[in-house]
């Protein structure tokens, strides 16, 4: 019988890597759903850093996974800050509470997109994030 394979899960290991973190200053909210009140606006504190999994590409030894952060908050601070956050996740051989990672690079890097707010902006960068299987 094959044994199947178990990664980390990258998603949980960029949280660890986000949440709470300190970036120009704030620290940085990370979520996997965006917090709405009952008007469907953004609720602060800001900058949010939204988590999320893309798919990806599963080899014989190792699988790579496409991870998009949206960083919300005002002005230039939401592109500002994803700069920063790609500064401090990108590298090798990275350890968080949920799991080893070989690899964080960017694929797409820190660009502001456009979005319905007059107080908010929002950034958007994708990363590949290598893993191997828990042993």
């Amino acid at each position: 019988m094959i044994e199947a394979l178990v990664f980390p899960d990258t998603r949980a290991c960029l949280f660890d890597l986000i949440d709470e973190a300190e970036h120009l200053g704030n620290p940085v909210r990370a979520v996997y759903r965006l917090p709405t009140d009952s008007r469907g606006a953004l609720e602060e504190p800001f900058p949010i850093a939204l988590i999320y999994t893309m798919g990806g590409t599963e080899g014989y030894v190792d699988r790579v996974d496409r991870v998009t952060i949206e960083v919300y908050a005002p002005g230039e601070q939401a592109v500002n800050t994803l700069e920063s956050i790609r500064a401090s996740i990108v590298g090798d051989s990275i350890e968080t509470p949920s799991g080893y990672l070989d690899e964080i690079a960017v694929e797409s890097v820190p660009t502001e997109v456009p979005y319905i707010s007059d107080k908010l902006n929002k950034a958007e960068a994708r990363f590949l994030v290598t893993s191997r299987p828990i042993t």
